[in-house]
């Protein structure tokens, strides 16, 4: 494996850390949001939700934190097999991809088992999933690729 292109594989892999973490710690922003505006609401607002659809969010969050992690792990972990990297990041990327799907755009919020506040929840909402949300996407995809060639070029 070339020296170079090893480095390129380890800048991809920071990216998708980067995608995650960032989105991880936007849904501890949000999640504090909702949880403030149950326990203390403004004058004239209430909230449309309860603890349990926030829960949903919490269990999001323990997940984008462990994905956070095992990118991190990954990253750190100097002896890597490119086409393991390969198979656990598009892995990672195709859930991601079909929960995008499945959370904003196939369901409607009453056939839905988790709450609409996933698809609006305050006005920074559609802004970041808008940004973070095809910036995973595209971190994974193009890590998988650079990995990818990393293996064929280390078979030659």
């Amino acid at each position: 494996m070339a020296p170079s292109s090893h480095g390129l594989g380890q800048k991809a892999i920071y990216f998708c850390i980067y995608a995650y973490g960032l989105y991880a710690a936007y849904l501890v922003l949000e999640c504090f949001d909702f949880l403030s505006l149950l326990h203390t609401p403004e004058v004239g607002f209430h909230a449309t939700y309860d603890i349990i659809h926030v829960a949903f969010f919490i269990v999001e969050l323990i997940v984008y934190a462990a994905l956070t992690l095992g990118f991190i792990t990954m990253y750190i972990y100097s002896d890597k097999k490119p086409l393991t990297v390969v198979f656990v990041v598009l892995s990672i990327t195709l859930i991601r991809i079909f929960m995008i799907y499945y959370l904003y755009w196939f369901s409607e919020p009453k056939v839905h088992f988790v709450p609409y506040i996933y698809k609006k929840s305050n006005e920074l909402s559609g802004v970041v999933r808008g940004l973070l949300l095809p910036f995973q996407i595209i971190c994974g995809l193009v890590c998988s690729w650079i990995w990818l060639c990393i293996f064929r070029k280390s078979r030659i």
